[in-house]
């Protein structure tokens, strides 16, 4: 068994709130889930180094494969013990065809056409914001094509492109993610499964408010920095505007709602 499952200091469950950005948390040294992963990482590296020693190889696999299986186990047992979303008869309601389910629930909303029944304004403006960044980090390179070069993570400049690259395709995911929350919500058979999807949703739609609000900070950031492309950061920042106004519209309790621990 790892040595991280006798770390008592890690936080139950912490990693069903936070927005997946390791580097910037400060909450890494009391996150199973981190630790867990970063330890895979670095078995799997050395597995690379020794493949040449097929003697190395095979003892380091057959030790430790076992270890990701109780690693896995271990996950799902530390997702069952968090704070909200403990629940031993959730299982009543679940429905084995799901995950196919949400499979096409995305394509659905992600081919949509905007002369199809299924078409979700709010879906097809956030995958359009997600296209403009890649547009926007262009118009940032032909500005600034030594400090995007270099990629510091120091420069003012660099740091606020991460934010936008970070957030912004998280919003585009999470905003479907928080519709699919609402259409389960809405299926919920009883009382503890309604709590639970319900919890889920706000942790999702408050995801989707903060990157909103991180992204039109990195914007306004950049925009102060430079004069040159007030355009296309103005339009960027409206883009978001309408966007966090018609998701707030969808979704109210993500101005309010809090994480435990992240806000």
């Amino acid at each position: 068994m790892s040595e991280l499952n006798f770390m008592h200091e890690n936080i139950s469950g912490i990693y069903n709130y936070c927005d997946r950005w390791c580097e910037k948390c400060s909450y890494t040294n009391r996150c199973l889930l981190f630790k867990r992963e970063a330890e895979l990482e670095i078995r799997y590296i050395l597995r690379a180094e020794n493949s040449n020693n097929h003697n190395v190889t095979r003892d380091f696999d057959a030790e430790d494969m076992q270890e990701d299986v109780d690693f896995l186990s271990q996950r799902g047992e530390e997702k069952d013990n968090c704070e909200f979303f403990d629940a031993e008869d959730y299982d009543e309601d679940y429905d084995e065809d799901e995950d196919e389910e949400f499979e096409n629930f995305l394509e659905e909303e992600y081919t949509a056409d905007i002369n199809q029944k299924s078409f979700n304004p709010l879906i097809h403006l956030s995958e359009e914001l997600f296209k403009e960044l890649d547009n926007y980090n262009n118009v940032v390179k032909t500005y600034f094509p030594s400090e995007v070069e270099k990629y510091d993570n120091e420069n003012p400049i660099i740091k606020n492109l991460q934010t936008l690259g970070w957030y912004v395709p998280q919003i585009s995911v999470k905003i479907r993610m928080c519709f699919w929350g609402k259409r389960q919500l809405e299926k919920a058979k009883s009382k503890l499964s309604e709590e639970i999807e319900e919890e889920m949703l706000n942790v999702s739609s408050r995801i989707v408010y903060l990157g909103i609000k991180n992204s039109i900070s990195a914007l306004n950031a950049l925009r102060l920095l430079s004069s040159e492309m007030e355009t296309e950061t103005v339009l960027f920042i409206s883009t978001l505007k309408i966007i966090k106004q018609m998701f707030l519209e969808e979704f109210p309790k993500a101005e309010t709602y809090k994480r435990p621990y992240f806000d």
